[in-house]
């Protein structure tokens, strides 16, 4: 049985198992590139959901290389300098305070803000020249490794949209946590399965080896018991603009899929299923340009949790 890698529950409340191969074409089918050497032998893998926390998380835990980010790096969309986290994020770091990011990429956060210090830590050497550019210190190190000889220094630690990345979530948190001083926060976004992507079949950048996890306000929640930690807020984004179309087509979808009693599933390559996205195309472009805007505004996809660090109870679960 799968271990949760968040609460190493081994319940899982549902399971769906996926093809490699079709995982494969579908990377190279939308976005050109070859995903093969991620999987190694590996056939299929499980999506899970844990009964415990309720993570979902997949397994094998397979997580991309430097190879495989090298490649999403080439599509001018995958680093964003602007993010609705961003600027929700920003109002909690004082000017007083001394600033961690984790997986900052080439640091647009630290321009952001008005603390005392910043540092990012990043794997890409690029990442980091394009940094050093724009005056932003950034190391190439784990946040494992930093954590040795910067135990207690900084008063927030951040990081945005990589947590879904990381296989050995424990030791993550862990560590982000023990960088921080008493009462410092910890901010961490990530696409939430609570939003309209978990509705999405066949989400490709929300597979392996990109995403490993997908966290839900519950989950987040039981991140906070798990690790001691005081869970200050919880904030969904807006949908963004860019988004309006993808959530249309998404929900027109899936109320059609119901509609003809078709399950609704990870993934999901029937002509079935095909055939009704195809369809569900065009109304979705006229209901996102004329009606979605002006009736309501639902999520985004990003979800935010602040928590904060009490140094008298802080310790694992």
């Amino acid at each position: 049985m799968p271990t949760c890698p968040l609460c190493n529950g081994v319940t899982v409340a549902s399971r769906e198992s996926i093809s490699v191969e079709r995982v494969i074409k579908m990377y190279k089918k939308l976005l050109g590139i070859d995903v093969a050497g991620e999987f190694g032998e590996l056939s299929f893998i499980d999506c899970n959901r844990c009964n415990d926390c309720d993570l979902i998380y997949f397994s094998p835990a397979v997580s991309g290389s430097e190879h495989f980010y090298e490649m999403l790096q080439t599509f001018n969309w995958y680093y964003m300098a602007e993010k609705n986290e961003y600027e929700f994020a920003r109002n909690f770091v004082k000017p007083t305070d001394d600033v961690l990011e984790i997986g900052s990429g080439k640091g647009a956060f630290a321009k952001l803000i008005n603390g005392r210090s910043y540092l990012g830590l990043e794997f890409s050497q690029e990442a980091q020249r394009l940094a050093a550019e724009n005056g932003v210190k950034v190391f190439n190190e784990s946040i494992q490794h930093h954590c040795i000889t910067n135990a207690q220094t900084y008063d927030v630690v951040c990081s945005f949209q990589v947590l879904e990345h990381v296989a050995d979530i424990r030791t993550f948190i862990k560590s982000a946590i023990v960088c921080l001083k008493d009462s410092g926060l910890l901010i961490l976004s990530t696409p939430s399965s609570d939003s309209f992507s978990a509705s999405v079949s066949n989400f490709i950048l929300d597979m392996p080896p990109h995403h490993i996890t997908r966290w839900s306000d519950a989950s987040y929640k039981n991140l906070a018991n798990i690790f001691n930690l005081e869970l200050v807020e919880l904030w969904h984004e807006p949908l963004q603009h860019i988004h309006r179309e993808f959530y249309a087509q998404t929900m027109l979808t899936k109320w059609v899929m119901k509609l003809l009693r078709q399950k609704t599933s990870v993934w999901n390559d029937s002509i079935t299923y095909r055939l009704i996205s195809l369809a569900c195309r065009l109304p979705s472009k006229l209901l996102s340009k004329f009606f979605l805007g002006c009736l309501f505004m639902p999520r985004g996809i990003s979800a935010t949790a602040i928590f904060r660090k009490n140094t008298e109870v802080w310790g694992i679960k």
